[in-house]
């Protein structure tokens, strides 16, 4: 066994981008029925007043009464448009998504401009060339146009309060960054309009008042309130309003297990420390006894209510992983020590609920954890809907943005999906495959590993369950966990969940047609607050598999302690046991892209499967390559054999752009090339962004690179991404001496202000090798050997 080996430092390529624009004569529309389709969409939102009615020379009608007033207008596009063209018209540009969807504010005067614009659009006697060429360009993209109305604006678990009830809600704005980059006076205003505006809706009723305010981030706004039906209603239809939802909470189901089993040893934990986003840790119970190092509560202890069970949960399998080996009472072993950060409390069902602004909360808790220097944290709270709004939640940016400034790794829930009843259950897994079962908030977050759920068994007790049948298979995912890939119109998504673990199964009792979803012999083993003298419980959800892949990474951050997070991830990515084979389909939902992680997969390497790794910068919008010393054993022969490379990288990002994450990284396998070959292919090589624009454009298809899977595409919009090639014959030559991986980084398409501040990215891999069929081989000496070599001939001179 032996620490995994180093690669040397960076290869840059020169870099000679094609400058390719976008040319509508590439993708030509007829125009005359494009005009008449953009009318007749513009006719039939006449009836909810948004667009004037023109007359033939482009005036309003006369006869008709216009209502004035501030609009959000979503268009849909065909490509992706230009941040900048409709601004000449008076619009306010509020977002533009990864789906070609691009939002703005309207007043009248903006939209009559529109209008008449479509109109002279549509006339082909009118001479175009006095439109700017910009606004051509847009007016071709546009497929369709509607409100951003009421229902868009509503969370899907929101409930209306009944009568005279009031309810907290949280209020999210349209961010101001796309209209004007860092324009944090204008989003102070538009809080301001906002909390005024609640002030003023119920004049009456002390009780609906604005909680809090968040003005300091002008790409997350957002408003803390409580509110009566009819303010409700009434925000629902502002034109500053982005999304309103209701609380955070999380639902597990809860069966005590009788087991009283007690530490025979004092524990002594060791290890990487974890730190625990949640609700109370009871730090009596006899299994976290001296595990809990510092434990503190956000806003504080006297703020917060009565705690749940769910905190000690997470808590139990961060620290142990899998706690019914506690059970055993030969069990030896000891936890990772925790810090426990609570946010949560008791709502009326006693289920754990984030008290106030999440956003605050999970700031507060990440900055206090960090201050401890604590690497790996574990958030298994969240959304209980898909995060499938017209942004990314405001939730998932804040866990990216303090992931990149903390360097920490923050493990997410993927969260649960509601199934209603029995019949729907029966169904398994189609219901899975809904836009309304994909991953939810904070899960979404680009640079966190988000966890869903496998069914670990599917053995009833027929004893307790004589009718009962798990619905799950023992291994496939779990009935309630959420799936991927994250929503997306590229083919490629988002690829989360990245990782699964345990969460436990449910089973329909035949003879009742109920769904039974607390079975001890199907939950998870957790622990629980004593009472009783029970210490140990049973539960299901995705909070629960969450901590448990904490509880991996933790292990791997105890076996290399100077690994950064983007390496901890890229290892974690490796270390999970899904393997896809060339010829595979891409399934219409993924329980995960890379398996369930097991840390003692990648701790070490030894004679037959040695692992190279790398952490390091590179200049964004460049190519760089790595060496890897592959020894010349490992291609000879007609052995089994694999490769994986994993990747991952920590972006800035922002909510209100259509690429959330500032940049893409890429990488491709190269071999029977020399590096001057390579240097000079990849001197002319068009990025992504060109290809896209312009479909002429070909890679140099020259370069002798392996075909791993998945395809490089698959990962289009991901910051951790994990390839392979397995075959028995991988036809090497082993004469062969060069083996290369060439490495991308392309900027998104970001203001040139945003990307002047994002000129260095950083980035981890990590390779692994594996001669299957040959076990008595020793790679790691002879990769060694050949790294040592390498590193030689360059100080010498020699390459």
């Amino acid at each position: 066994m032996a620490d995994h080996l180093r690669l040397p430092g960076l290869i840059t390529l020169p870099t000679k981008r094609v400058n390719v624009q976008y040319d509508p004569k590439a993708a030509p529309r007829d125009r005359g029925h494009h005009a008449t389709t953009l009318r007749g969409v513009l006719a039939g939102l006449e009836s909810a007043r948004a667009f004037p009615i023109l007359d033939e020379d482009g005036a309003l009608d006369p006869e008709e009464e216009w209502e004035v007033g501030e609009l959000v207008i979503r268009f849909t596009g065909a490509q992706p448009f230009d941040n900048t063209a409709f601004k000449s018209l008076g619009l306010v540009p509020l977002a533009i998504t990864d789906d070609k969807r691009y939002f703005a504010l309207t007043d009248a005067d903006a939209r009559l401009a529109l209008a008449r614009l479509v109109g002279r659009y549509a006339d082909p006697s009118d001479d175009l060339d006095e439109v700017a060429n910009s606004l051509q360009k847009e007016l071709a993209k546009i497929d369709g146009i509607d409100l951003y109305g009421q229902r868009d604006r509503l969370a899907p678990d929101l409930i209306a309060p009944d009568g005279d009830a009031v309810i907290d809600v949280d209020v999210a704005l349209w961010p101001t960054s796309l209209e004007r980059q860092n324009d944090a006076r204008r989003g102070r205003e538009r809080v301001q309009r906002l909390v005024e505006f609640i002030e003023a809706a119920a004049p009456g009723d002390p009780r609906v008042q604005v909680l809090a305010a968040d003005d300091r981030d002008p790409d997350r706004l957002l408003i803390h309130a409580r509110v009566d039906a009819v303010t409700l209603d009434a925000l629902a239809s502002h034109h500053l309003v982005e999304r309103i939802r209701g609380p955070l909470h999380v639902l597990v189901t809860r069966q005590d297990l009788e087991a009283l089993v007690l530490p025979a040893d004092t524990l002594l934990p060791e290890g990487a420390a974890i730190g625990v986003i949640d609700d109370l840790v009871i730090e009596t119970h006899p299994w976290l006894a001296g595990v809990v190092v510092e434990q503190r509560s956000f806003p504080d202890e006297s703020t917060l209510g009565e705690p749940t069970r769910h905190g000690t949960q997470v808590a139990g399998v961060a620290a142990w992983g899998d706690v019914s080996a506690l059970l055993d009472p030969g069990f030896d072993g000891q936890p990772h020590p925790l810090y426990v950060a609570r946010i949560a409390q008791a709502n009326d069902d006693f289920d754990a609920q984030v008290y106030g602004n999440p956003s605050d909360q999970f700031t507060a808790a990440l900055d206090w954890l960090a201050s401890h220097g604590i690497r790996v944290v574990v958030l298994a709270l969240g959304e209980s809907y898909a995060d499938n709004g017209a942004l990314t939640s405001d939730l998932s940016a804040t866990i990216d943005e303090k992931a990149r400034e903390h360097r920490m790794v923050i493990v997410t829930s993927a969260g649960n999906f509601h199934v209603s009843n029995a019949e729907e259950l029966a169904t398994y897994p189609s219901f899975l495959r809904a836009d309304e079962a994909k991953v939810s908030a904070p899960g979404t977050a680009a640079l966190s590993l988000t966890t869903t759920a496998i069914a670990a068994n599917d053995a009833v007790d027929r004893r307790t369950s004589p009718h009962a049948v798990a619905v799950a298979p023992a291994g496939a995912h779990a009935p309630y966990a959420r799936t991927g890939p994250v929503p997306s119109s590229k083919a490629a998504g988002r690829q989360k969940p990245e990782v699964a673990a345990n969460g436990g199964n449910w089973a329909i009792d035949r003879a009742t047609g109920n769904i039974v979803t607390d079975a001890a012999e199907l939950a998870v083993t957790t622990l629980i607050p004593p009472i009783n003298g029970r210490l140990f419980g049973s539960a299901t959800g995705t909070s629960l598999s969450a901590p448990w892949v904490a509880h991996e990474v933790a292990k791997i951050a105890t076996r290399y302690p100077d690994a950064g997070p983007n390496l901890l991830r890229a290892l974690t990515a490796l270390s999970g046991g899904y393997r896809p084979r060339p010829g595979d389909r891409a399934p219409s939902f993924h329980s995960s892209a890379y398996g369930v992680p097991d840390a003692s997969d990648v701790l070490e390497s030894d004679g037959n499967r040695v692992f190279f790794t790398f952490e390091g910068s590179m200049t964004t919008n460049s190519h760089v390559v790595l060496e890897l010393p592959i020894p010349e054993v490992f291609a000879r022969g007609a052995s089994t054999r694999e490769i994986r490379v994993a990747l991952a990288f920590d972006p800035p990002v922002r909510r209100s752009r259509k690429d959330y994450i500032a940049g893409r990284m890429e990488f491709a396998f190269i071999q029977r090339e020399s590096l001057e070959d390579i240097r000079a292919a990849y001197a002319k090589q068009p990025t992504k962004v060109e290809r896209d624009a312009d479909t002429a454009l070909e890679l140099n298809k020259r370069l002798g690179g392996r075909q791993l899977i998945p395809s490089k595409t698959t990962f289009y919009s991901d910051t951790l991404m994990r390839r392979a090639f397995f075959s028995r014959n991988l036809g090497w030559d082993a004469d062969d001496e060069d083996y290369f991986l060439v490495i991308t980084h392309e900027h998104s398409r970001w203001t040139p202000a945003q990307k002047k501040s994002y000129t260095e990215q950083e980035f981890a891999i990590a390779v692994e090798i594996c001669d299957h069929g040959r076990l008595n081989l020793d790679l790691y000496a002879e990769a060694l050997a050949r790294l040592q070599h390498r590193a030689g001939a360059r100080a010498g001179g020699a390459r």
